[in-house]
Order: structure tokens, then C-alpha cells, then sequence
């Protein structure tokens, strides 16, 4: 089981929540989905593993994760 961190960013934010989710990584993007999701369009869901590397991004309202 891995720990991820999950949150959003923009060039207009200052800080942002941040979420953990233990699982797997579709586990985690789900979760930050579920989180996130209803966000503001030009906003980026990032999710990170442990070492704090991104590991998987999506900007909000896209349907696929990179």
C-alpha cells in the first residue's frame, strides 16, 4: 500500500488542501476526483506519491488523467 497526497493548483493560488489517500494510485485518483472534482475548470488536480514526485495530473473538467 502506497501513500498519496492529493490537491489542486493554478498560478492564482496561494495554498490549497491538501488530502492523503492510502491505496492504490486509482484508488487515489478517485478519491481526489471525488475531492476536487467540482472545481474551478482551469484548475490541475495533482497527486503525488511519497517522495512528494507528481505522479499523475488532470486539469478539472477533463476526463483523463496524465
Amino acid at each position: 500500500m502506497t501513500t498519496y497526497t492529493a490537491t489542486v493548483a493554478h498560478h492564482s493560488i496561494h495554498s490549497a488542501r491538501v488530502i492523503e489517500i492510502d491505496g492504490t494510485l486509482t484508488q487515489a485518483k478517485r478519491a481526489a476526483t471525488k475531492e476536487f472534482g467540482d472545481g474551478f475548470l482551469d484548475h490541475v488536480i495533482v497527486i503525488r506519491d511519497q517522495y512528494g514526485e507528481p505522479v499523475a495530473t488532470r486539469r478539472i473538467g477533463d476526463s483523463r488523467w496524465s
